[in-house]
């Protein structure tokens, strides 16, 4: 190796050390916010609904008699994600939004992550990942389980294969729009931050009544949620 090559070599291992060192100081942050977020009280609550979700269905799966059972297996995850996605993610998502308001009025993890060095941006970028992360978990896991109490109850394994990367895309999709919408409706109103996001997700559907043409939150993840089950159906 030529004594030209190796100060190349050099930077490159320092920005690749550098770069990794930002990846763990972002995802200990996030982290951070994650363990701040389950003292809240509508996120126990949704964990303790997604629990009583996936009991309820699962074992009505597990009593599904052989007679349609596929179908009725399908019909019951279709059923929790529905439940899961608009009771489950609006707990966790109106519970977020109250402590991001906290978080974003000086509270004590925003003013050590700010000693640490982490600038405003990092904060909210970390503060809308540990939300989504959250609501994907409360949605995605019961169901993923689910899908493995029905293969285990004689589903066919290309419908697992198939329905399983859907849960998980629509789990993640939802759990950051529901996130999004989270810090927008803390930064934006950060006394009464549950009332502007009810008001973002509601509104939108009372407009839809009266013209389809407007577009709503659960309107287009209800679409995504029936193309995706619909093409794991398939299989």
């Amino acid at each position: 190796m030529t004594s030209n090559a190796q100060p190349e070599l050099l930077a490159k291992r320092s920005a690749l050390s550098e770069l990794w060192l930002g990846v763990r100081r972002e995802r200990a942050l996030i982290a951070l916010f994650a363990l701040g977020r389950q003292k809240s009280r509508d996120l126990r609550a949704a964990r303790m609904y997604a629990f009583g979700v996936f009991a309820t269905y699962a074992l009505g799966i597990a009593l599904a008699g052989s007679a349609a059972r596929q179908s009725l297996i399908h019909s019951y995850v279709r059923a929790a994600l529905v439940l899961l996605s608009w009771v489950v993610g609006a707990l966790a998502s109106l519970g977020s939004a109250g402590v991001q308001a906290e978080f974003a009025e000086q509270g004590g993890l925003t003013a050590l992550a700010r000693q640490r060095g982490f600038s405003d941006s990092a904060l909210v970028r970390a503060r809308t990942l540990a939300t989504a992360q959250r609501i994907a978990l409360l949605i995605g896991l019961p169901a993923l389980l689910l899908v493995a109490v029905g293969l285990a109850r004689g589903a066919t394994l290309a419908w697992g294969l198939a329905i399983a990367p859907a849960v998980l895309l629509y789990a993640c999709a939802l759990g950051f729009a529901l996130a999004a919408l989270a810090q927008l409706s803390a930064a934006l109103a950060p006394r009464h931050p549950r009332a502007l996001l009810l008001a973002l997700v509601l509104g939108p559907v009372l407009f839809s009544q009266a013209s389809s043409a407007v577009p709503s939150l659960p309107g287009l993840f209800a679409a995504l949620l029936s193309r995706l089950l619909s093409a794991g159906a398939a299989s």
